[in-house]
Parts: structure tokens; sequence; C-alpha cells
């Protein structure tokens, strides 16, 4: 695909097509340039020549539209006009929409095409949260650390468990998560960004990958790949803090908290948590990884009455108050 590959979005709802655009013009490391139109003559006048990529809601769509050049329609779907294939619901979040386009765009697109990346300034930094103590709410921990985190910048939240009881992490229809995302490590960094931002979610302002299912085998995924995906994530997609919900069963895990730029240890105030965090913190030096040991916050989770949902407003309560006040070393 040519460097100035173009999608176009046509929609004579002039409001639409205007908060819609500021979303996609806003957005870095897509596959196409893009430009906003509301009326048919521009429309063509944008198509010549260019061969663009054509989101346009079914209200607005004409046969003569397959006449202007596009190399594909995607359309909108707002419940007037025909039902053109391949559409897409309308009226959701735009993310949502993004993501549907960037789906049906990468299964006809060749892995040639390049994207021009922009750094975004500084690497996003790595925030590990490991502990082998149990029923320690660690996921809970790590996706309001990663909320209260929004107004720093831009979070990421990646789980490396098999998440069937999160139920919020997971999503309700078939679509890619974190395995999936993994077999395009090895492609360019252009493919692999666009298939990235095909998966990615958002909860309350948080970014994620869905969880990888039940019966996908992550332990056979060797480390270097790990570390290769991690390190473009924190490179590619503009992120200020991506958060890493760790699993012992993932190869490589101790290599992968020497990367984090902190380590989060959760436990318990009593003997077996003790003996566990002793157990582990033993086997740390043992291997020589006493580094992981020094830069990690051991966390004693206090009694906690509620727990906030995962994308509710209410953040408040004795593990929030506590997840604050870890958050003043970042």
């Amino acid at each position: 695909m040519k460097p100035d590959s173009v999608l176009i979005l046509y929609d004579e709802d002039e409001e639409y097509a205007e908060l819609m655009g500021e979303y996609l013009l806003s957005q870095k490391a897509l596959p196409w340039k893009v430009a906003v139109c509301t009326s048919e003559n521009d429309l063509v006048k944008i198509c010549s020549g260019r061969n663009p990529i054509l989101v346009t809601s079914s209200s607005a769509y004409r046969e003569s539209l397959q006449l202007a050049g596009a190399l594909k329609i995607i359309v909108l779907d707002d419940g007037g006009g025909i039902r053109a294939e391949p559409r897409i619901e309308k009226y959701q979040p735009a993310e949502e929409t993004l993501r549907k386009i960037l789906e049906i765009y990468m299964q006809d697109a060749d892995e040639d095409f390049a994207v021009q990346f922009e750094s975004g300034g500084e690497k996003a930094k790595l925030i590990g949260v490991f502990s082998p103590v149990r029923r320690c709410y660690q996921t809970t921990f790590s996706v309001l650390m990663g909320r209260l985190l929004l107004g720093r910048g831009r979070v990421l939240y990646l789980s490396f468990e098999f998440c069937e009881g999160c139920e919020e992490l997971l999503s309700p229809e078939k679509s890619g998560n974190l395995s999936d995302l993994m077999y395009f490590i090895k492609s360019p960094p252009s493919v692999f960004s666009v298939r990235f931002k095909s998966m990615v979610r958002t909860i309350a302002g948080l970014d994620y990958i869905p969880c990888a299912v039940p019966g996908t085998d992550l332990t056979e995924i060797p480390e270097e790949e790990w570390k290769s995906f991690l390190m473009r994530i924190c490179s590619l997609e503009g992120y200020s803090y991506v958060i890493l919900d760790l699993s012992e069963c993932i190869r490589g895990i101790f290599g992968i908290l020497r990367m984090c730029d902190t380590v989060y240890t959760l436990t318990r105030n009593d003997r077996v948590a003790r003996t566990k965090i002793e157990s582990y913190e033993n086997v740390l030096k043992m291997y020589d990884y006493t580094d992981v040991r020094d830069k990690s916050i051991k966390c004693s989770i206090p009694a906690v009455s509620r727990v906030p949902s995962f994308g509710g407003d209410d953040l408040t309560g004795e593990l929030v108050d506590f997840i604050r006040k870890q958050m003043e070393v970042l």
C-alpha cells in the first residue's frame, strides 16, 4: 500500500462528519491520511486519482459513489438508505468505529504498506504488578491504578492471566485478544501497530487488549517475544504508562519484571503470605534478579469493605485511597 493512501469520511450529516473527523484526525500512526467531506462534489474531487478507502453512512450512499474510484467502500449503518456490505454500526463510540474500520481494512491490505510513526515524546513507563500470593486484588489493583493514572496521560492495561472471571475485560463478541496480537510480533512495525489499534478496547478511558481466552497457551511464547512486544508498545503507541498484570505462568517472568520501571508486589498480612513473599525474594536472589527485588514495592492490601467496579464513576473507598498512596512514587 502506498504511503499516501487516503481514507475519506463522507457524510451529509455535518455534525457527525465534524465530530468523527476530528477523532480520526487526532489518531496517530494510521495506515492512511484522513479527509472529511459533506458533499458529493467535494468527494469526487478528493477521490480523483487517489483510489481511497471511502467510509460513508447508509443514508448518504449512492450507486454513483462506486464510480468515484474508491478502493473499498465501508458503510456506516444509520438505518437509512441501502444495506451494502461491508457495513458497521454508525452510532457507537468513535474508538469502536475505528477499530472495526481497521479490521475490515486489514482483511485485504498487503503487509508491505508504510506508516509514518511519531514517537510522541518519551517512551511509556512500564509498571509491573505481580505477586506469588493469591487472592490479593491484583487485577483490581492494576485496573484501578490504570484509571487513576489517566490524569497523567494515556494508559494501557495488559493482563497476562486467563480472565474468565473478569467479565468487564472480555469482549462480548468474538474478536482479537492478547494471544492473537502476539501472532504479529514478527511483522513490520507498521503492520503490528495497525493490528494493535484494531484490537485495543477502552473501559472508562483506560485502554486494554482483551485477555487471552482459556485454552490459549501463552506459556509457549518465548521471553524474547514478550520483550519485543513490550518495547514496541512502549515506543510506538503514545502511552504514558503501560500496566502489566502479570502471571507466573508466563515464560521469562523475571526478565519481564526487570524491564519494568516500577514493580508492585502485593501481599497480605498473614503467615502464609509472608512465607510466600520470602520464598519469592529468595528465588530472585538465587537467579541474580536482586535488582527486581530492590525496585519492588511491597503492598499489604488493607481490609476492604467495598470494591469499585472497573468501569464505574465512583472511585472512592479504602482500596482506592490505598492505591493513590502507592502511586506517589511514580
